[in-house]
């Protein structure tokens, strides 16, 4: 009988998990376990450590808390060193974070002292410095970053001299080396959909341009591609780069691109020293002896305190003078030109420039800054093509247009006639400045009780301070 009843007792329970089987299979209303939604709770920071051979940098993305400090927390990833293998730590061991804040765009970063300890080749410490300034320059709102030590200022890092003001974002001149077995890895990574931005040599820079110094914002211009070689030219703080980019295992849309040179297209130009007896004046070029180095000119701005500096009208240039062109190479976003220096040779001066000469104390030109006198073309850098101006228009309605900001970053806002916002979204272009993108989007609003007047604002925000850029409003008819 036990023998019986076990067998039955075996029969029940696979009848009934085949009648679990069949619910689970085929009933459509059958309950489901709900899972809890995965929020992104983390947001991506850009660190720069040491390459292996200790002769330039490399980028290290990292994911931190979204409510972290990222200043404090870039500071701290650094400290705990690179996780790739072919990186090596730029902070000293031993460094701690004593305190940071930032004040007026000014980051100051306070470390223990044994931030101080000297590597003995300056290359190495500078690349050290670059690192930090980079990686902080990178977080929107930081144009600066004042290094103290203890709470105090310090004039260097180890052998390299940095002086006690606040140190901008460093171009690095020269080759940059890429470890070919990390090459290697970078391209498997994208060619799985992984970073596939190192497909694109402008995109790279966007992204990966640190490593040199260049910034998101920076203006980049792809002069040429050919051959698995791209020159691009490189607009920062006025000044202007030339950067080669390479791919390295193979050409075409399918091989990545890596950096390989930067070099600067100008010569920097030592300050006006009174000290020494120099001068700084202005002046527009009435004649030039090109054969003798003679420039004659007719002083401007008489008001300022170089009426003082009794010279010319004829002035000698000599010959290691350095001498600049400043050229408008577009508007910024308040209107403003943008410009750009670089070399130039005393043959292109010419009758009608505007100079800016920096005299030794025998009253020669040492160096000279030649104005851009021309007019340029503005283009705004976001074109609404519909809605036009005065559009009847009800909800939805679709906006379409192009854009060349920061990201495609694109936001649009309706604001009714007392000046209430009534509607506003956020759009992606498909490219990202310096290149065109196009964005559409639809834009709903609530039932009017009449019809009233509007205004379509289409913007981009500063990833620096969050203020409004490139603002195209356009008026409606809102029904």
């Amino acid at each position: 009988m036990k023998r019986i009843a076990l067998v039955l007792i075996g029969l029940f329970i696979l009848t009934l998990s085949g009648c679990f089987a069949r619910v689970n299979s085929n009933d459509e209303n059958a309950p489901i376990n709900p899972k809890p939604m995965v929020q992104d709770v983390s947001k991506e920071i850009s660190l720069y450590f040491l390459n292996d051979k200790m002769n330039g940098l490399i980028l290290e993305k990292r994911l931190i808390s979204k409510d972290a400090d990222v200043l404090k927390q870039v500071v701290i990833e650094m400290i705990k060193g690179p996780t790739d293998e072919y990186a090596k730590p730029v902070f000293p061991s031993g460094t701690k974070l004593i305190s940071i804040e930032l004040q007026d765009g000014t980051a100051f970063v306070n470390l223990s002292k044994e931030f101080l300890q000297d590597s003995e080749d300056e290359e190495i410490d500078k690349l050290r410095v670059a690192a930090l300034i980079n990686a902080l320059t990178d977080i929107p709102g930081v144009d600066s970053v004042q290094i103290l030590v203890e709470g105090n200022k310090i004039d260097a890092v180890g052998k390299y001299k940095i002086g006690l003001d606040p140190l901008k974002r460093m171009i690095l001149i020269g080759d940059v080396y890429n470890n070919p077995d990390r090459i290697k890895k970078l391209q498997e990574r994208a060619d799985l959909g992984k970073e596939t931005w190192r497909f694109d040599p402008i995109q790279l820079l966007r992204k990966e341009g640190g490593i040199i110094g260049i910034g998101s914002e920076d203006d980049l211009t792809l002069k040429s591609e050919d051959n698995g070689v791209a020159y691009v030219e490189a607009i920062h703080d006025n000044k202007m780069y030339s950067i080669t980019l390479v791919q390295p295992l193979g050409k075409g849309s399918n091989y990545i691109w890596v950096i390989d040179n930067v070099k600067a297209k100008f010569t920097q130009i030592p300050e006006a020293n009174p000290l020494k007896g120099e001068s700084f004046i202005y002046g527009i070029v009435k004649a030039i002896d090109y054969e003798n180095r003679i420039i004659t000119i007719e002083r401007e701005y008489q008001d300022s305190q170089d009426v003082r500096n009794q010279v010319g009208p004829d002035i000698k240039v000599l010959p290691d003078a350095i001498i600049h062109f400043q050229a408008k190479v577009g508007y910024d976003s308040q209107g403003g030109f943008k410009y750009a220096e670089r070399d130039i040779n005393f043959a292109e001066i010419k009758i009608g420039d505007e100079l800016g000469i920096i005299l030794n104390k025998d009253k020669e030109a040492r160096a000279i800054i030649v104005s851009d006198r021309s007019s340029i073309s503005y283009e705004p850098n976001i074109k609404v093509v519909s809605p036009v101006r005065n559009n009847v228009v009800t909800s939805p309605f679709k906006v379409i247009g192009k854009a060349r900001v920061f990201e495609g970053n694109v936001n649009i806002r309706l604001v009714g006639s007392g000046g209430n916002v009534i509607s506003e979204t956020f759009v992606q272009a498909t490219a990202a400045a310096p290149s065109w993108g196009d964005f559409e989007a639809i834009i709903s609003y609530k039932p009017l009780k009449e019809p009233q007047n509007g205004i379509l604002q289409v913007f981009s925000l500063s990833p620096k301070d969050g203020s409004v850029q490139n603002l195209v409003s356009i008026p409606l008819k809102l029904k």
